[in-house]
């Protein structure tokens, strides 16, 4: 397995403030978020993750929201080979974000095409078995991404366009597709995100191959289905209940809760949201070691406090 992620810069702060969490424009500590950022590579590279890693561009205003690396597209396999199709993003700051993803990917060997419609990437894809795909729409992307987006799904695949509500902006905030150790899969999923649809039309989707196991509102915002599955682990931001993880346990899952406070607590963004998933492409991905030593030699460069909280342009 194979992801694209970004670091945050010594100017990170909350500009758009477009998320739950973020609208608070809390004061952030950078230096604390990159050690945050680091430990959670580590528990990636450490399960076998290849990580490309995308560099903040040093330009003004810093582009903040490079960090949530799941919004820059979606890699779609094609028989001529994968390609990226990269986003169109529905908030203001993180417009120019795009051209550095596209370089990114081109030096990866990845073919790169641009979104028509307002899409905000893999965050609103979920996949399941056999073919099916839960699409989102409604708070960052049009619903003209669900079309658009079907056309690049495997021949027959079968869709459900699912609307969302805020503050479920994206849909790897309320659906989370995780493969168990012996085969199966369950969709972690709260139902209460959807304009028009419910549990029952969840099931009968998932059936009978997919088990639904259904969220409680505070696990919800407590990002449970930004969980990032790898193998047997679940790596989670802390904070989900006793229940769930013991539902998660029962099935084979172990719980790897990880510290999010300035990235997911400040920022919005849970461990999903911080990797954009490659696949299985086989691409030209630099060694972790070789550039994990010099971020962590910058953490003492970083401030603990920014104040640029206010919007940017």
């Amino acid at each position: 397995m194979a992801f694209v992620l970004s670091y945050p810069g010594p100017t990170w702060h909350i500009r758009g403030a477009y998320n739950f969490r973020s609208a608070a424009r809390a004061e952030v500590n950078p230096r604390a978020a990159l050690r945050e950022w680091l430990a959670f590579a580590d528990v990636l590279s450490a399960r076998g993750a290849r990580l490309a890693v995308l560099a903040p561009p040093a330009v003004e205003p810093p582009l903040t929201g490079l960090l949530y690396a799941a919004n820059y597209g979606a890699t779609f396999s094609r028989s001529e080979g994968p390609v990226l199709l990269l986003s169109r993003m529905s908030v203001p700051h993180r417009t120019r974000e795009r051209s550095f993803v596209q370089a990114l990917a081109e030096s990866l060997g990845l073919e790169t095409r641009e979104s028509r419609a307002v899409w905000e990437g893999q965050a609103e894809i979920c996949a399941l078995p056999r073919g099916r795909y839960l699409l989102t729409w409604g708070v960052r992307s049009d619903q003209a991404s669900v079309v658009e987006i079907t056309t690049h799904l495997p021949q027959g695949a079968r869709v459900l366009p699912l609307k969302l509500r805020e503050p479920f902006f994206h849909g790897d905030t309320c659906l989370n597709a995780i493969p168990l150790p012996d085969g199966r899969t369950i969709l972690l999923a709260y139902p209460g995100a959807f304009v028009d649809a419910n549990q029952a039309d969840l099931e009968r989707f998932c059936a009978p191959d997919v088990e639904l196991v259904p969220v409680s509102e505070a696990d919800a915002l407590a990002y449970a289905c930004n969980a990032l599955p790898l193998g047997k682990d679940l790596v989670a931001a802390r904070g989900l209940s006793a229940e769930l993880a013991s539902a998660l346990a029962a099935r084979g899952l172990t719980l790897v809760e990880v510290d999010f406070t300035e990235l997911f607590g400040k920022g919005g963004g849970g461990p999903r949201c911080l990797v954009n998933d490659l696949g299985a492409a086989d691409l030209p991905v630099p060694a972790y070691e070789s550039w994990r030593a010099s971020l962590e030699a910058s953490v003492a460069g970083y401030p603990e406090v920014t104040s640029r909280t206010a919007p940017s342009p």
